[in-house]
């Protein structure tokens, strides 16, 4: 067993310098092919895997993105400080959120792009976003004016105001965190509270070095427990909206922010949702005591 696991390690190595090997010029021509461009705003979820194929590191990748969408686009990515863990679990901990130096628990490429010239950061205390680019400040501007974090008045709102895309970079659509907006968008049609009655105070340091708090409102356990996002991915799917491509040893999945809200409504419309409405999922949520628990799948 030893010598087979060492076998495929080595084969592997090799795939990743030769077969699946890509550089960032190759990767901007690839995402321009998928239809990004000079100009767009573009999301990007990733996972930096260990044979993924690209000549280069996490920086020179980055470039490669900046490249995708120019001085003239808008380039964003989560930086979460925390990973494998609901953001309840998270908060519990009550450790102060310090915009500046917090590290983001996104992978190394959030982790990279929070440490690069020119990126700034959000100051909200559990969904961070940190951008580059054209009207970058605008865009992040008063996070945590608003308690709910992906909500109308939120940077999560200024994608769509932006038609932006959402890329994954050897991530599942379950990672991209602007569902989450979509479903404040579509909130009145559930028959159960989308977040928590009561919001959590968090401790945070701001850009100035001051010390304040800021309240956060954090997703239902009703809501977690009823999520049926499968039913989105079909209907994007069904629409041809979801974009795919593999470059070396890398997935690509990328999507509009409009056709996301607009596969979400035609499920509402339907009657077919991307919750499960029954009442049985509600009084699931109630028999496990009725506290928020966010699912750690989500990004």
């Amino acid at each position: 067993m030893h010598l087979l696991n060492h076998f495929k390690v080595t084969a592997r190595r090799w795939a990743a310098r030769t077969l699946w090997s890509y550089d960032a010029v190759e990767l901007t021509e690839s995402l321009h092919s998928l239809g990004v461009g000079e100009g767009h705003t573009l999301m990007v979820h990733s996972s930096w895997l260990p044979y993924n194929g690209f000549r280069g590191k996490p920086s020179d990748a980055l470039d490669a993105l900046r490249s995708t969408v120019g001085s003239a686009g808008l380039l964003v990515l989560p930086s979460m400080p925390y990973h494998n863990m609901s953001t309840r679990e998270y908060l519990d901990r009550g450790k102060t959120f310090d915009v500046r130096r917090t590290p983001s628990m996104m992978g190394i490429l959030s982790e990279s792009f929070r440490r690069s010239a020119g990126v700034e950061r959000s100051l909200s205390p559990s969904h961070p976003l940190r951008a580059w680019g054209k009207g970058r400040d605008e865009f992040l501007s008063n996070h945590e004016g608003t308690d709910e974090p992906f909500g109308v008045k939120s940077p999560f709102a200024r994608l769509l105001e932006r038609n932006a895309w959402i890329l994954g970079i050897d991530v599942p659509f379950s990672s991209f965190t602007f569902t989450h907006h979509v479903e404040v968008l579509t909130s009145s049609s559930l028959p159960f509270p989308l977040y928590d009655l009561e919001p959590r105070v968090v401790p945070v340091i701001d850009h100035s070095g001051t010390k304040r708090e800021i309240s956060v409102r954090v997703l239902a356990k009703a809501a977690n427990a009823a999520r049926r996002e499968e039913r989105l991915v079909d209907e994007l799917n069904t629409a041809g909206a979801l974009r795919m491509t593999r470059i070396g040893n890398t997935r690509l999945l990328l999507v509009r922010c409009s056709e996301v809200l607009g596969a979400a409504m035609r499920l509402v419309e339907r009657g077919d949702h991307f919750f499960k409405l029954s009442l049985t999922a509600c009084q699931g949520s109630e028999r496990l005591g009725g506290v928020a628990n966010e699912d750690v799948s989500r990004k």
